[in-house]
C-alpha cells in the first residue's frame, strides 16, 4: 500500500476499533437499564452501531485489507487492544457503585464521552478522506457522525432525568430504581463473566499478533507493537474484571479464604499484575483486610512491558540487551518487588551500570 493508503486504513481501523468498543459497552449498560427512554436509546444505538462497525470492516475489505491483523499494521493492533479494554471494563461499569441510579447516570456520561470521541474520530476521517480524493470514505464518516451526533443530543436529553433520579434516591429516599427489574446481581455476573473471558482471549491474541508483527513486519509495524507494550493498565483492569465475579477457586492462591493476612501477603509477590488484580477485587469484596489490601497496592503498577509477568529470566535478559538505562532501572525496580530473579536483577543492574558509566 501507498502512504496515503496506510493512513486511510489507519483512521478506519480507529473507528472501527471505537466501535467494536461501543458494542460491547452498550450491551453490559442495558443489561443493567430499566425498561424506559433511556433503554429504548441504548437499544436503538447498539443496532445503529453493529450496521456502522460492519460498514467499516466492508470499507476496509474494498480497500483490500486482509483479515490478518499483522498486515492490517498500526490500527489493527490498537483495534485489539482497544476491544481489550472496552471487554474488560464492561464488568466493572456493572457492578462499580452501590445505588442503581448513580450506576445509570454514570453510564451516560459515559457514552457521552465515547459518543465525543467516536464524533471527533469520524471528522478527522471525513477531513483525511477529502484530502485523498476518496470520495466513498468520506461520505461514510458523515453518516456516521450524524448518528454520532443524534446520539450524543439524545443522551444530553436524558441526563437531567437520570440526575432527577439520584437526587430521588439519595436525598430523599425515593428509590426509582430496582435492580432485579433487569435481572439484578446474577445477571450482571454472568455478563461480567462472559466478558472477562472474551477479554483474555482477546488479550492473548493481541500479545500473539504483537509478537508476530515484531518479528515479520516492516519498522512500521514494529513501532506499532511498541505501543501495545506500552498500554497502561491493561493487566489490571483485566484482573480486577476478572476478580469483580471470582470464587475462590478461581483465584491464583489455593484455599486463600483460610489464609491469614500474612499467608497472603507472603503468596503476593509471585503474582503477575492480572492475578494481583483478580486477588484485589476479591478480597475487597470480602475480609478487606487493611494489611493484604495495602501489600496489593504497593504491588500493583504497570508490567515494564505486556507480558513481562509471564516471560522467563533468559526472556528478560535477552530484551534487557536493547533497553535504555530508564528502561532498564523499571525492570531493575518492579523485579525487585516482584519475583526477585537474581539473574535477572544482575543483568539489569549490569545495564543500568554500563549505562551510568559506573
Amino acid at each position: 500500500m501507498s502512504k496515503s493508503e496506510d493512513k486511510l486504513v489507519q483512521y478506519l481501523n480507529e473507528a472501527h476499533a471505537t466501535e467494536l468498543a461501543l458494542v460491547s459497552t452498550l450491551r453490559a449498560h442495558i443489561s443493567m437499564t430499566p425498561t424506559g427512554s433511556y433503554r429504548r436509546l441504548l437499544e436503538e444505538h447498539l443496532e445503529v452501531t453493529r450496521g456502522q462497525s460492519d460498514r467499516i470492516r466492508r470499507r476496509l475489505s474494498e480497500l483490500g485489507v486482509s483479515k490478518n491483523l499483522v498486515q492490517t499494521g498500526v490500527g489493527a493492533i490498537q483495534s485489539v487492544v482497544g476491544q481489550i479494554l472496552s471487554l474488560t471494563k464492561g464488568p466493572i461499569d456493572m457492578l462499580r457503585g452501590e445505588r442503581g441510579e448513580e450506576k445509570l447516570l454514570k453510564n451516560a456520561k459515559d457514552e457521552c464521552a465515547t459518543e465525543a470521541l467516536e464524533i471527533a474520530t469520524y471528522d478527522a476521517l471525513e477531513q483525511l478522506a477529502l484530502e485523498l480524493s476518496d470520495e466513498v470514505t468520506a461520505r461514510l464518516a458523515a453518516d456516521h457522525r450524524t448518528a454520532e451526533e443524534a446520539m450524543l443530543a439524545g443522551l444530553r436529553e436524558e441526563i437531567p432525568s437520570l440526575t432527577r433520579d439520584v437526587v430521588a434516591a439519595e436525598i430523599y429516599g425515593h428509590k426509582r430504581y430496582e435492580p432485579s427489574e433487569v435481572g439484578g446481581r446474577h445477571a450482571a455476573q454472568d455478563a461480567a463473566q462472559t466478558a472477562s473471558r472474551a477479554a483474555a482471549s482477546v488479550a492473548s491474541e493481541a500479545r500473539a499478533q504483537a509478537r508476530g508483527a515484531a518479528a515479520a513486519a516492516t519498522g512500521a509495524a514494529k513501532g506499532a507493537a511498541g505501543q501495545v507494550r506500552r498500554v497502561p493498565g491493561e493487566e489490571q483492569v483485566e484482573g480486577e474484571a476478572r476478580g469483580s465475579v471470582a470464587s475462590e477457586d478461581d483465584l491464583p492462591i489455593a484455599g486463600y479464604d483460610s489464609l491469614n493476612a500474612n499467608e497472603v501477603i507472603e503468596r503476593l509477590p509471585r503474582l503477575s499484575q492480572v492475578e494481583l488484580g483478580q486477588v484485589d477485587a476479591y478480597e475487597r469484596r470480602h475480609a478487606a483486610r487493611k494489611t493484604v489490601l495495602g501489600r496489593l497496592d504497593a504491588l500493583r503498577g504497570d508490567e515494564p512491558w505486556a507480558g513481562y509477568d509471564h516471560e522467563s529470566a533468559s526472556e528478560v535478559q535477552d530484551r534487557l540487551r536493547d533497553l535504555d538505562e530508564g528502561e532498564a532501572r523499571q525492570v531493575r525496580d518492579y523485579e525487585r518487588r516482584h519475583k526477585g530473579r537474581q539473574s535477572v536483577l544482575d543483568a539489569a543492574e549490569a545495564k543500568v551500570g554500563a549505562a551510568s558509566g559506573s
